[in-house]
This record gives structure tokens, C-alpha cells and sequence, in this order.
């Protein structure tokens, strides 16, 4: 399974970039990011990289407010009607989907639907029963 680092951060390019800074300097690779504004000036960059127990150590140990969240990995068709076709699989299941984003590996000419879902395991066992292929964590950090 994939890990989704998130660190609650105010809304400032400052920010945002000691961020990054900080996992550059320790050869950290984002492989995709999403920046979300709370409110009053805050938000919360999630980020899939490739070293995910490595970022959050980092990031904690550098005074960031950090989580680290299972996100399910799912192979999708790089075409139009790639993600349709992904979510009506994943309708099929029944499962919640809290938040959703992707993930182009163009090496591999693959696409990823990355899901944030309440029960990583529940969810896991409907799409096995389903038929839905999850990849495996190194091919969703590129390594």
C-alpha cells in the first residue's frame, strides 16, 4: 500500500517552499501534490513521495505538523474514459471515497486514481472481490 504524507501548513509560497526545500536537501522525490486552502490563511499540502517513513521523520523532526495517511492505489487507463471507466468499477463496490487524485507515470505509460477512503482494509477487500487491480507501492512511487 502507498502512503500520502500530509503537513498542515499557512498559505504562503514561504511555507510551501521550505517545505519542499526541506525534503529536496534529503533527496526526497514528490511524485504528486495537492494543496488544499482551509481557511484564515491555512492549508494542508498532501504529497505521495517516495520515501514516505523518511518524510514524515523529516518533517516532524523539523517542527511541521505532519500525518501520514494509507491511500489505495488504483491502475487506470491512460486514454479518455480512463477514470469513468475506474469509477464505475469502484461505484460497484459501495465504497466512500473522501478525497481522490492522480498520478501519471509516463515512463510506464500508466495512470493512477490515488483514493483517501475510511477503511483502507474494507475498501481493499471490495475491490479484490470486484475485480479492481491495486498496485503495488513501488510502482506508485516510481522506484
Amino acid at each position: 500500500m502507498a502512503f500520502e504524507i500530509s503537513v498542515f501548513l499557512e498559505n504562503k509560497i514561504t511555507h510551501f517552499e521550505a517545505i519542499t526545500a526541506l525534503l529536496n536537501k534529503n533527496g526526497i522525490n514528490i511524485r504528486t501534490l495537492t494543496l488544499n486552502d482551509m481557511s484564515h490563511g491555512w492549508g494542508v499540502l498532501s504529497m505521495l513521495v517516495d520515501r514516505p517513513e523518511e518524510a514524515y521523520k523529516i518533517l516532524s523532526d523539523n517542527g511541521n505538523s505532519v500525518s501520514m495517511k494509507e491511500v489505495i492505489a488504483l491502475e487506470m487507463k491512460d486514454e479518455a474514459g480512463g477514470l469513468d471507466e475506474i469509477l464505475v468499477k469502484i461505484a460497484r463496490t459501495g465504497i466512500h471515497i473522501e478525497s481522490a487524485y492522480t498520478r501519471l507515470i509516463a515512463e510506464k505509460n500508466l495512470a493512477v486514481l490515488l483514493l483517501e477512503v475510511p477503511d483502507v482494509l474494507e475498501a481493499v477487500r471490495r475491490l479484490e472481490i470486484n475485480h479492481v487491480k491495486i498496485l503495488d507501492d513501488k510502482v506508485v512511487y516510481g522506484k
